[in-house]
């Protein structure tokens, strides 16, 4: 029996060795030079590696020492937006990407209320802070003014949305993709007979790895699955805020990959990216990557991505006060509106849409 127990021990003590070997490996020779992991344990990488497909995506696309895959002239054509951050880091990201780009790794989406308005922030947030961090906000910043006519940054709040917006049935042929964000409209804002493809925690990474979601009016199945066997006319994609402490490179080639995928599935359909939606100064915190300026950068290397059918809208011209931060009176947890809001974002897409004229 001692024999059996000291086997056994045996057999624990060298696996941690050989994970730990590995982990070290993995710390030091391929996570050092991209600037990610180094606040994880040795230990815990190997099996952080297995879980997180962000973290993999981004190790493939270094080591693969390739630029991410230019959008075809036939799904996306890019604007011109030569004196921006974005185009700019996209002409020399090869070279500048593993000392330039957020180290952050967020594996998780602040918690969606499926049921009730948000009230506490989430629990569970990104592992680590980017190291070329923009300028964080003053540690006494000062108190947001509240959500009123004199606020709104951009839109006049006399408008009425609902009344000068497209109307609910420009919505039956529509298919919602995204994060907990897009959760909250399918719970508190649907609009006309649109579908929801959403989880909370989405990302670009995983959106079309297989991961299944279920609606109204289809059962549970992949992204892949349902836009293989369902027509829609409109695609509104809403995905960013758990992809913001990744490399900028890595969002770009994920992001584009993703639209090619929806353009070659949905040839017909017409496609709207939704910028990504800021969250309030005090939630941001010391977290570079929540910041404006980085989520600038993020929604840049979106807009980037239309024409040919591609469209680009901004919620943060609704939401946002003067500095870029999500208004303190429209959410609970700092990152999601409560449910009135919601609607009044709905009703927002829905005149922007007709602004555009699509």
């Amino acid at each position: 029996m001692k024999k059996r127990y000291l086997a056994l021990l045996c057999a624990i003590v060298i696996t941690l060795i050989l994970v730990t070997g590995i982990g070290i490996y993995l710390k030091f020779i391929v996570l050092l030079p991209l600037g990610l992991g180094q606040e994880d344990l040795a230990v815990a990488l190997p099996f952080r590696m297995l879980a997180d497909e962000g973290l993999r995506y981004s190790v493939r696309l270094a080591m693969n020492a390739t630029d991410p895959p230019a959008a075809s002239e036939s799904t996306v054509a890019p604007t011109t937006e030569a004196t921006t951050q974005a185009a700019s880091e996209a002409t020399t990201e090869a070279t500048t990407q593993a000392t330039t780009e957020s180290t952050a790794a967020p594996t998780t989406e602040p918690t969606m209320e499926p049921t009730t308005e948000p009230t506490a922030a989430p629990t569970t947030e990104p592992a680590t802070e980017a190291t070329t961090a923009p300028t964080p906000p003053p540690s006494s910043a000062p108190t947001q003014p509240p959500v009123t006519g004199e606020t709104w940054r951009f839109i006049d709040p006399e408008i009425d949305f609902a009344a000068n917006g497209k109307g609910d049935a420009w919505f039956d042929d529509v298919l919602f993709i995204g994060d907990s964000r897009v959760v909250g409209f399918r719970d508190y804002a649907r609009s006309g007979g649109a579908e929801y493809f959403c989880n909370v925690g989405m990302s670009v990474f995983q959106v079309m790895a297989g991961i299944q979601c279920a609606d109204r009016g289809f059962e549970a199945q992949s992204l892949e699955t349902l836009l293989s066997h369902r027509r829609y006319g409109k695609i509104i994609i809403s995905l960013g805020i758990n992809e913001c402490g990744y490399p900028l490179s890595s969002f770009r080639s994920a992001y584009g990959e993703l639209l090619q995928k929806v353009k070659a599935l949905q040839p017909g359909a017409t496609i709207i990216l939704q910028g990504i939606l800021g969250v309030t100064r005090n939630y941001a915190g010391n977290r570079s990557y929540f910041y404006p300026e980085n989520l600038s950068k993020f929604n840049e290397t979106i807009k980037s991505m239309t024409g040919n059918g591609v469209y680009y809208i901004d919620p943060n011209t609704l939401f946002s006060d003067p500095d870029g931060y999500l208004y303190t009176g429209v959410t609970g947890d700092g990152c999601h509106p409560t449910g009135k809001y919601y609607r009044m974002w709905a009703d927002w897409i829905s005149y922007a849409i007709a602004q555009l004229g699509i």
